[in-house]
């Protein structure tokens, strides 16, 4: 098996048992045990759980930006941040890793996103940032890097913090909020 596929097969094991049972509460014997290997096998690709869980984020991540991607395509700047926010809002409620996370494991989320000095809010910025980009948007770079930050720490708050003002489960509501106050920042 090559490498990469490997690799794709421990992560797919690790998210399926933290899903299941949490990622405080699995260890990595139970990892490997999913994935059908030995346990010096995933240590050797992954030194520590740590280090298991944020290659996972990071994976997890990107395929949730693929998909805000693909919803902005076409879109104007506005409308962009419209969509998007609206469509990672609804991820947030469909994605079993990270509605576990959420329901049982919140401080995990600050965790990653305060790791390495807020090098994650930093990567996800810069990911929002050029997608808007595509989307039109004129900004200078620094400006947008900044709106990009804040819409990921607004939505950061809505998913760790979901009862307030917003309906979070409310689609037309959470549209409304984001034309609202979130369009305006980007042009």
């Amino acid at each position: 098996m090559p490498a990469a596929t490997a690799e794709q097969a421990m992560l797919d094991a690790a998210r399926d048992e933290f899903e299941r049972y949490g990622i405080r509460r699995t260890n990595m014997d139970d990892v490997a045990k999913r994935a059908g290997i030995s346990r010096s096998t995933l240590y050797r690709r992954f030194p520590n759980k740590d280090a298991l869980v944020e290659m996972l984020i990071l994976r997890e991540a990107g395929l949730f930006f693929d998909q805000l991607d693909v919803v902005a395509r076409e879109l104007d700047p506005a409308r962009a941040v419209v969509e998007c926010f609206a469509r990672g809002i609804e991820l947030t409620r469909e994605i079993p890793l990270l509605g576990r996370i959420l329901e049982s494991e919140p401080e995990l989320m600050v965790e990653v996103a305060t790791r390495t000095e807020g090098a994650p809010i930093a990567v996800t910025s810069v990911r929002v940032a050029a997608t808007l980009r595509h989307s039109g948007a004129e900004m200078p770079e620094e400006d947008l890097l900044a709106v990009s930050e804040i819409l990921i720490r607004v939505a950061m708050s809505l998913m760790l913090l979901p009862h307030g003002q917003l309906d979070t489960a409310d689609p037309a509501a959470v549209r409304r909020y984001a034309e609202r106050y979130l369009a305006r920042l980007v042009w």
